[in-house]
């Protein structure tokens, strides 16, 4: 569990603690890794939209070295499952980012997405004084380079709906989870999104860190 609004950069005490941490986490024993803060990264909806950027320039790769599995966020209140991204980029290696910040509240649905016509925010409205400042800027690659926003639903961005709902994550085992969305007006047997989170460790070897008893075993 994360803070994004207190200090998260590298030099900071949260960021050196998350660094230790997920060097002692024997992925013999704990093969999936679960992060969660409030605000999300990966936001297709105009409500919030990159507001968390500097968070995520400053701990992203971090995350990503040590082969987090999935992220959930609320902040936004709609619902939005993301493929496996990092940097904005589809990889296999990256977590499934899941904001569930649809569980009811008295401000209303976030209802508009950024990448609709003439909905993207301009960029000094992104700006949040408690997030550490202002750091989003146009896409630098990939369908929407040297664009604010995108045209069209972002690859990254697999299913996103303004409906209030919850879900529930179920560890099958160390290669197979269930997240399942419901929707809160819907019977309890409807499903509204459900993916099977695989993990495959073997493909992201050179990109996930082991924990030194791991090398000491090798």
């Amino acid at each position: 569990m994360l803070g994004a609004y207190v200090d998260y950069s590298k030099s900071a005490k949260q960021y050196k603690w998350l660094e230790r941490d997920l060097t002692n986490v024997d992925r013999t024993m704990t093969p999936w890794l679960v992060a969660a803060w409030h605000p999300p990264w990966y936001n297709t909806y105009t409500a919030h939209y990159k507001e968390a950027e500097c968070m995520r320039m400053e701990m992203e790769e971090l995350l990503y070295s040590y082969g987090v599995d999935i992220v959930f966020n609320g902040h936004v209140h709609a619902y939005e499952r993301s493929n496996r991204v990092y940097n904005y980029t589809l990889d296999p290696c990256g977590p499934v980012h899941i904001t569930v910040g649809d569980g009811g509240n008295r401000e209303k649905m976030a209802i508009e997405h950024a990448d609709e016509a003439a909905n993207c925010p301009e960029p000094s409205s992104t700006h949040d004084e408690d997030m550490g400042g202002f750091c989003a800027t146009n896409f630098t690659s990939g369908p929407a380079a040297g664009k604010f926003c995108w045209d069209q639903q972002p690859d990254y961005s697999a299913f996103r709906e303004s409906s209030f709902g919850h879900g529930i994550l179920e560890v099958k085992n160390e290669t197979w989870a269930l997240w399942t969305w419901y929707r809160n007006q819907d019977s309890s047997g409807k499903v509204g999104d459900q993916v099977y989170i695989v993990r495959q460790p073997e493909l992201c070897l050179g990109s996930i860190k082991l924990p030194k008893s791991s090398f000491a075993d090798s």
